[in-house]
């Protein structure tokens, strides 16, 4: 029986490649022969080629892998698997959405604790399809408003009988009947239903298709054809505090809105959605509340938390829609006309395939900045390569034009979920191969504090997000400004809200800003008893916070360098105020917030000073006499005099042990003494889930043997206090080999890298291909943590662009690629005031990173250690192991010539001490200064101290 091109057999078959790109290669081959007979049967079946004969027997291949059309040859897109990190705490969205859309649409899971995102690649239930989603988060569920629901037929055609409540409706998917690719998702369900969907920017058009039978059997009882679907007001969290919903019997028209709470911070938003439906005419039409429907009311008003929300029961779809129904759905903040209006601009043609294939060319073009030579790479390392690139440009979600909360011709950026975890390697990233976009999400920070006074450290639907550590937004400003992304940037409004950070606590500082702030200003870091009488926050994370807080500082002493040089800038051709700009259209804002900056020339020069000191407070946490214990479990008792200070912390019994390792970052009292905090707790071999938002512990989502490392503007001073090169080298190489490292976290990133500072840059190279492709692959677990947008850019950087960023600083760390050849559009280009130079334009400028001696052996599938010998800059010899981002600016070629040996000593590559990355602490009477300055407030601090207890009659044990 001929079959025509648009056979979902056909469809399935040329896809066969692409869904085996995915599948890790031990897999592959024995899938192979299974799907290649199975194939060849379907090809010339005689069966019908419908979506499904009968309710039951669906085709494995047909919704497998979706009704996207063949990938060409050399589309990128087919490297691209969505569905990576969508288990194991990855939180990865998968499903169809544009660069930065805030339409998101995807199957919603019934998984908890796992489906932030909505999807979960699991064996548990779907529960709705919804159209906006955040990726790779943390914290409770988020988004997910206004999910839709389909059955093909009620039982007995009684529309009560069909489930409506979130507790009663979730199905099973067939299973492997999931696939996704850029700007598409589809999943059968049990029910006979299968769901396609596809996204512009602020609508979701979606294709549920039926069996087309006259009857589905169900357990409960027989269905004729008859599509009910439903629209609940619920959000993934459940957190609708009040919603309305109305249907309109005529046109088949639901509109709605509910008000919600944030998934990791505090506040509430608003969301709307206008829903049509297209291809089948209506029968009736209601409203329900938890599991009881009625065909009475065609409107909801004030309803509280639960399932609540409307529906429609179809006749059989129409002859040419063949056996489908399209669901239409437009959403906003703004209101129900704003999403009406949204959905009929965008897609008033309701063609699927067009949308699709625009959605797919949106993503084409964005990933084109980057092509790679891939010879000899494996498909699996292209998959985890061109799938992270693709994770990377999901979040921030550009909400320009829906903000509800001020009017701005700024953009408007939401979704920076959180800074703390994207500003160490996705915000540079994104500088690098779409700077129009950071710019916009820049420019989008600095709106963000001139109508609600600081800058977000954390943000997600219009909310304030959890601050986890410093101010983060702060290097992210400072990482665009040293890399010269300069133009269209109020630098002046910039440089007022970093100084903000920097010098006033605001009333709650677990949201924005910082904190102790009175004594960080007078003791140069956060005393574990700290009393703060200026705001309020979580009384803990001294350590982490204050080398964070260090860091921050450094970065506004990068930036006041920066503007001192380009006082145009800051419009500052006069002696002029930087006057503080209206915020009266926010209830968060304050002119307590704003500084008053004046004579920029003169302030910025002292600013230098003031903030390069303080970026040295990371070293008040240095304990040069704080031991490294751990807890041995076999041991049936304590005999370390430490005893009592490691009981204090945690409740496990067993043994102190120490390793050879001496010094590291502890917390200190308000009298100058430090305390002893285990070096290992909240590292994944004691203790890891002790130290997340809600600790009462030093340290944040990460140990004091890793927060030990983080210095990155004094790496120099950090190696001689761990005693030396070598000595440093030998504490790296434990920390990753020891199991106290955990690349689930993003502080983790640099710590791969740092082996450079120590003049030993082909460790770097080992231990990325340790963590690639073991714990960073093709697999839908192949994230070790929450996505955050972030993971995708750790392995963008290391196998792709072949360099590793320090945020905030112009350095690039080189490390050779998993590729033959990278070029990335130089950064000229893609800033063009004439608009974006396009890749295929002959005069277009790339920064290429070509790998000489490339081994596919060796190197093709991963996982073995790769090392630079040698290095040409533009045909120069380059011995430094580290670039500028001139390189990515105007483009040029980096030639590096790789081996399977490490390249030592003085004649290696990039080991001698002109070679290494700058470090900005190396006077040593600053550092001189320094001590003689903290011994001597030390020693008043205790007298002080003493004095207080003497006169409250207190003893505090220290």
């Amino acid at each position: 029986m001929a079959m025509d091109d648009d056979s979902p057999y056909r469809n399935a078959a040329a896809k066969l490649p692409v869904y085996l790109a995915s599948v890790l290669r031990k897999r592959r081959a024995l899938l192979f022969a299974a799907l290649f007979t199975i194939t060849i049967f379907l090809l010339f079946s005689p069966f019908s080629p419908d979506i499904a004969a009968t309710y039951g027997k669906h085709s494995s291949s047909s919704p497998s892998f979706g009704a996207v059309k063949n990938h060409e040859v050399n589309d990128i897109l087919r490297f691209v698997d969505p569905l990576i990190g969508t288990t194991n705490g990855g939180h990865v969205f998968p499903g169809a959405t544009l660069p930065y859309g805030m339409a998101k649409a995807v199957a919603d899971v019934a998984s908890p604790a796992e489906n932030a995102a909505g999807f979960v690649s699991d064996d548990n239930p779907i529960t709705g399809f919804s159209h906006m989603h955040d990726s790779g988060t943390g914290g409770q569920p988020s988004l997910g408003n206004f999910p839709l629901f389909v059955h093909p037929g009620c039982v007995d055609d009684n529309y009560t009988r069909c489930d409506f409540s979130l507790s009663e409706r979730p199905l099973n998917r067939v299973p492997d009947s999931v696939y996704a690719s850029p700007g598409y998702f589809t999943v059968n369900l049990t029910n006979g239903v299968r769901a396609e969907m596809t996204t512009t920017h602020h609508s979701v058009l979606y294709r549920f298709s039926f069996p087309g039978t006259e009857v589905v059997r169900f357990a409960k009882g027989v269905a004729p054809y008859s599509p009910l679907i439903l629209v609940d007001l619920v959000d993934l969290m459940n957190s609708r505090s009040r919603g309305n919903i109305k249907v309109h019997p005529k046109t088949g028209r639901i509109v709605g809105d509910g008000r919600y709470g944030p998934s990791f911070g505090s506040g509430h938003y608003h969301a709307y959605f206008c829903a049509d439906f297209k291809g089948a005419k209506i029968r009736k039409t209601g409203t329900f509340e938890s599991d009881k429907a009625t065909d009475e009311k065609q409107l909801l008003e004030g309803v509280g938390w639960g399932s609540a929300g409307a529906w429609i029961q179809f006749e059989k779809p129409d002859e040419e829609m063949k056996n489908s129904i399209l669901a239409r759905v437009g959403v906003s903040f703004m209101s129900v006309d704003k999403a009406c209006e949204n959905a009929e601009r965008e897609m008033e043609d309701w063609d699927f395939e067009r949308v699709e294939r625009d959605a797919r060319e949106a993503w084409k073009e964005k990933l084109d900045v980057v092509r790679v030579d891939a010879t000899g790479t494996s498909e699996e390392l292209q998959t985890t390569f061109w799938s992270g690139l693709y994770r990377t440009l999901l979040s921030p979600q550009n909400y320009t034009g829906e903000n509800p909360l001020w009017n701005s011709s700024e953009p408007y950026f939401d979704s920076f979920y959180c800074i703390w975890d994207s500003f160490r390697a996705q915000h540079p990233l994104l500088t690098v191969i779409d700077p129009k976009a950071q710019t916009e999400m820049i420019r989008a920070l600095i709106d963000i504090y001139r109508h609600e006074g600081k800058l977000p450290d954390c943000r997600m639907s219009f909310c304030q997000g959890y601050t986890q550590g410093g101010s983060n937004a702060d290097v992210v400003i400072a990482d665009a400004f040293v890399k010269g992304l300069t133009a269209d940037i109020d630098w002046k409004t910039a440089y007022e809200a970093v100084l903000s950070d920097a010098e006033i606590e605001p009333r709650n500082w677990g949201l924005s800003g910082r904190g102790n702030l009175v004594s960080w200003h007078d003791r140069g870091y956060i005393p574990q008893n700290d009393v703060d009488k200026n705001g309020t926050g979580p009384a803990s994370r001294s350590i982490s916070r204050g080398v964070e807080y260090a860091y921050n500082d450094f970065c506004i002493s990068l930036l006041s360098q920066g503007l001192s040089k380009s006082p145009s800038l800051l419009g500052a051709a006069s002696s002029t105020s930087l006057e503080a700009v209206d915020s009266s259209s926010s209830s968060f804002s304050s002119s307590s917030y704003r500084p008053n900056i004046s004579i920029p020339w003169t302030s910025l020069t002292a600013d230098i000073t003031k903030y390069h000191h303080r970026g040295a407070n990371w070293r008040n946490y240095w304990n040069p006499s704080a031991k490294d214990l751990f807890r041995d479990p076999n041991s049936p008792s304590f005999q370390s005099e430490d005893n009592r200070l490691e009981a204090q912390n945690t409740s496990q019994p067993g043994y102190t042990i120490q390793s050879p390792f001496v010094g590291f970052l502890q917390p200190r009292t308000l009298a100058g003494t430090f305390r002893y905090h285990p070096t290992r707790t909240c590292s994944p071999i004691q203790n890891q889930h002790s130290c997340y938002y809600d600790t009462s512990l030093d340290v944040y989502e990460g140990s004091p043997w890793l927060y030990s490392f983080f210095a990155p503007q004094s790496m120099s001073t950090l190696i001689q206090l761990m005693g030396g090169p070598d000595k440093f080298v030998e504490r790296l190489e434990y920390y990753h080999s020891s199991g106290i490292a955990y690349m689930g976290n993003e502080q983790s990133f640099l710590t791969v890298f740092q082996f450079h500072y120590a003049g030993r840059p082909g460790l770097s190279s080992k231990w990325l291909r340790n963590y690639i492709p073991k714990m960073f692959n093709a697999s839908v677990n192949g994230i070790p943590g929450n996505d955050d947008c972030a993971m995708g850019a750790f392995t963008t950087w290391g196998m792709g662009l072949g360099v590793f960023p320090v945020a905030g600083q112009d350095v690039y760390l080189i490390v050779p690629p998993f590729f033959r050849e990278v070029k990335v559009r130089a950064g000229i280009d893609l800033k063009s005031p004439s608009g974006p130079v396009r890749s295929t334009d002959r005069n277009a400028k790339w920064a290429v990173i070509r790998t000489v001696n490339f081994d596919a052996e060796l190197q093709g599938n991963g996982g073995k250690p790769v090392y630079i010998q040698s290095a040409k800059l533009n045909g120069k010899q380059y011995t430094k192991n580290w670039i500028t981002h001139e390189f990515f600016e105007h483009g040029g070629l980096l030639e590096l010539v790789v081996g399977p040996e490490e390249s030592t000593g003085k004649d290696g590559w990039g080991t001698n001490r002109e070679d290494l990355p700058p470090s900005y602490y190396e006077d040593e009477k600053f550092w001189e200064e320094w001590e003689r300055m903290d011994r001597e407030r030390t020693e008043r601090w205790k007298e002080e101290e003493k004095v207080k207890e003497e006169g409250n009659g207190v003893d505090d044990g220290y």
